[in-house]
């Protein structure tokens, strides 16, 4: 089967449902391994602009074996942290035009605590998560 031509989505799917077949799921987690890398889906800005223009939660389902799948589980239900800079930052590239879109980490507060550890909820505040991680995103 040609990973390559998939959809993370449908890499999602056929990663999950792999579990016996240790082979198939390495070559599954190689390909994510190679998306995660190059995964532009959703900028920073973008995130700002639902976050905190709209006032939108965000629940975010993360890429598996992304770090923070691996740190956080599948999905989180957030809404975005920014420092002064980071923010003069992100609402200068948004008022661009045309807008600049970044990538990289952005923290977070937890909404919905779910199965989250006090650990793990520091960690989003303080450490955060990669842009790249991201595999899909519900605004609510």
């Amino acid at each position: 089967m040609n990973l390559t031509i998939l959809e993370i989505s449908a890499l999602d799917i056929l990663w999950q449902s792999s579990g016996g077949n240790l082979e198939f799921r390495g070559a599954i987690e190689n390909e994510l391994k190679v998306r995660i890398a190059s995964n532009m889906n959703f900028s920073i800005e973008y995130l700002f602009s639902l976050s905190k223009i709209k006032n939108q939660a965000l629940t975010i389902s993360f890429i598996p074996t992304s770090d923070a799948y691996n740190n956080y589980g599948t999905n989180i239900t957030v809404s975005l942290i920014f420092e002064d800079k980071e923010l003069e930052r992100v609402v200068s590239n948004y008022s661009s035009k045309p807008s600049i879109n970044s990538f990289g980490i952005v923290k977070a507060e937890v909404l919905v605590k779910d199965n989250l550890s006090f650990e793990q909820i520091e960690n989003l505040r303080t450490v955060g998560f990669s842009t790249s991680n991201i595999l899909e995103l519900i605004s609510l």
